[in-house]
């Protein structure tokens, strides 16, 4: 253990600059851990892991174009490298370019067809494309592989509500919040499908809990007031669309709701 700790504090291989790299980068020091790839690299240029490792913090320092770059490389090393074409597709597709991030998934299948994360990034690349069929059934395979990843039922959810398949969105939402109690979005988006499906007060029960654990999401409130005019409640639906609006003060969808119950609260009271 004492050579392995020397290796890192003083490092001598690009073996140890790669593991005091992943050492800076799990301390949250990105600047010190690319220093240490570049290290890396520059003592094995044909290091695909060292080029690898350096993408993946670029990416998370938000530099997609650099980050690509060294997946390239890394890929170029080593042609099966499953992980690298997963983490390009994904920089990829944060610079909308889903076409060629989802060929990259496409790869990272073929080279592992158990990548769970990959199946579901192609999904993912397949919705904003406008493939929601498509993109449940990559959802199915990413469930299949690893059935306890709420974030995916919570996503397949989204696809099933965008083709209108309200129950069936409600089911996969109850199963990302049975894995995340406090998955506040999923409450949300459970709360619209309900909406839909005319159940306005099983609705609010769902945004209640969404804004209970989120107090800041202006979405929820807007929705919330949604249901609650829908069940005649205009002065509690006035007051969800006002924060909403506090909250995000460019709301105008918001704007519009409050303005139309407000005018419906005056007819009523005219009328009484």
């Amino acid at each position: 253990m004492e050579n392995a700790k020397n290796s890192i504090e003083n490092p001598t291989s690009a073996e140890d600059y790669l593991d005091r790299g992943n050492k800076f980068y799990n301390q949250g020091d990105y600047q010190a851990a690319i220093s240490d790839y570049d290290e890396a690299i520059r003592m094995n240029p044909e290091y695909a892991k060292a080029y690898y490792n350096r993408g993946f913090v670029k990416n998370a320092l938000g530099d997609l174009k650099a980050a690509i770059s060294d997946y390239d490389e890394a890929i170029r090393i080593n042609p099966e490298y499953a992980k690298a074409y997963n983490n390009r597709g994904a920089a990829k597709s944060e610079l909308r370019k889903y076409f060629e991030a989802i060929s990259d998934y496409d790869q990272a299948i073929r080279l592992d067809p158990e990548y769970a994360t990959a199946y579901y990034n192609r999904g993912n690349g397949k919705v904003r494309l406008g493939h929601s069929e498509a993109a449940i059934s990559d959802y199915d395979e990413a469930i299949r592989i690893d059935p306890e990843d709420a974030e995916v039922y919570y996503n397949r959810g989204n696809a099933k509500s965008k083709l209108g398949k309200y129950f069936e969105a409600i089911s996969d939402y109850d199963e990302a919040i049975r894995i995340d109690p406090e998955y506040a979005v999923a409450y949300n988006n459970r709360g619209f499908a309900k909406s839909k499906l005319g159940h306005p007060e099983d609705a609010i029960s769902d945004y209640d809990e969404a804004i209970r654990i989120n107090p800041e999401y202006a979405t929820a409130y807007n929705n919330r007031g949604n249901a609650k005019r829908e069940l005649g409640h205009l002065e509690a639906a006035i007051s969800d669309y006002n924060e909403t609006i506090r909250l995000d003060p460019d709301n105008t969808t918001s704007r519009t709701n409050r303005e139309s119950a407000q005018k419906e609260l005056r007819e009523r009271q005219k009328e009484t």
